[in-house]
């Protein structure tokens, strides 16, 4: 008799000891609020894969999984490349052959992508050195090869650059040396934030650099060129040259930023906290959670952390699951990404909700109604759009019609300041 698929994984993740769903404790869904090409994903997106995970692939493999919607997910959340080794190793004659030809070609490309990537990289921060500018790489072929320990393992779609504010007119001016262009590619909202972004593109290539000095999208700031990072570079070696990365613990912190901003669409950015914090038994927890309270991003992290713990069993330890579980808000949002693995997306969270989640994941209240004001000034759409799992917006809404006289009176005020200061122009021209 045959048994329902993810039964089992679901009973084991309950009973997983010090783990978020153990007895007495929040559950986390783990694997269980996904549909099963949702589950076979996350099954299949590790590097590592015990006797377990094999048979509830093999389970999946079997029992009628949409094999095209297996494929987009996989291009869609970035994770191609594992889902593939492993469905080659597990259950090869279940995958269908058109889709296994067209995991094949990708993976092909994305091996030779990422060499070509990891070879201007070495070249580009020789030529930014050679200037002056100390650059940082981060996520891309780097992380590759910290997290995956196989630059072929994960997908990467451009070089990203970590560089001081002050210094980036010299990094463009290598950059335009190097044969590479300013694009016009809107960078994740940067540009409406007010932080000009620096995307480049090498003519008649496919290569892009992304400079940095400040992780952004409208409502969410976070410095990337703090001083603490250039003193903790540890080497990563990459096939042609070792170049200078972030150590583990601020590379872990970023990883856990970084996937909070872009509301975790993707599994790729959850397997690389997975997959760092497996590669790094060593970790220093307590500087961790140390230098995430200092940058006010403590319970990003967590919810980083969270994510990780929960689809993938990363282990943390004891005291960072406690936290996890006694937080009013994590846990509920754990169960609500990635959007797109669910049986109900309709339910999730993602980028459209992102300033909704953003203020909920403030550390502290001040911090959180300050953001509030900001939504209330600008009339975010999280003022209108039904978001149950957001338990402040009712209060977000009280506050917005508590200010709008306010914002009205402030209008009008700088209305006329600027017409009297245009009559005094005028009159002084004309004059």
């Amino acid at each position: 008799m045959g048994r329902r698929p993810g039964s089992t994984i679901a009973q084991w993740n309950s009973s997983r000891l010090g783990g978020i769903s153990r007895k007495g404790t929040t559950p986390a869904p783990g694997l269980s609020l996904m549909r099963a090409e949702g589950r076979l994903l996350v099954l299949c997106a590790r590097t590592t894969v015990d006797e377990f995970v094999r048979v509830e692939v093999a389970d999946l493999a079997c029992d009628g999984i949409d094999w095209g919607l297996v494929w987009r997910l996989s291009r869609a959340h970035g994770v191609a490349p594992l889902v593939y080794r492993n469905l080659v190793a597990i259950c090869p004659a279940a995958v269908p052959s058109a889709i296994h030809e067209a995991f094949r070609r990708h993976n092909q490309a994305n091996a030779l992508l990422n060499t070509l990537l990891a070879k201007e990289l070495v070249s580009l921060l020789d030529a930014l050195a050679a200037k002056g500018v100390m650059a940082i790489p981060f996520k891309g072929v780097t992380l590759a090869q910290t997290a995956y320990g196989d630059l072929g393992l994960r997908e990467c779609a451009d070089i990203d650059l970590i560089v001081e504010q002050g210094a980036i007119p010299q990094a463009r001016k290598v950059l335009w040396s190097q044969g590479y262009q300013l694009t016009s590619q809107d960078m994740g909202g940067r540009e409406e934030s007010g932080e000009p972004y620096h995307f480049f593109q090498r003519r008649n290539g496919i290569v892009a650099v992304d400079l940095q000095s400040v992780m952004v999208r409208r409502h969410f700031g976070f410095r990337l060129d703090r001083s603490a990072f250039w003193g903790r570079l540890k080497p990563v070696h990459l096939p042609t040259k070792s170049v200078m990365g972030l150590c583990p613990e601020d590379l872990l912190i970023l990883l856990c930023v970084h996937g909070a901003k872009h509301a975790w669409e993707q599994l790729k950015w959850v397997c690389d906290v997975a997959e760092l914090v497996r590669r790094r038994p060593a970790l220093d927890w307590s500087r961790v959670l140390f230098q995430a309270g200092e940058w006010r991003c403590r319970r990003l992290v967590l919810l980083g952390l969270a994510m990780a713990h929960s689809l993938f069993d990363t282990a943390v330890p004891r005291t960072i699951l406690q936290e996890i579980e006694a937080d009013g808000d994590i846990p509920v949002l754990v169960r609500k990404m990635p959007k797109l693995l669910l049986k109900n997306p309709r339910y999730g969270i993602d980028e459209d909700c992102a300033e909704a989640l953003y203020m909920t994941l403030k550390d502290s209240w001040l911090e959180r109604w300050k953001l509030g004001v900001a939504l209330c000034r600008a009339e975010a759409e999280v003022l209108t759009r039904s978001l149950p799992w957001f338990r402040f917006q009712r209060r977000l809404r009280i506050l917005a019609t508590c200010l709008k006289p306010f914002h009205r009176t402030i209008a009008k005020w700088i209305l006329s300041v600027r017409m009297r200061e245009a009559v005094v122009r005028w009159l002084q021209s004309s004059g």
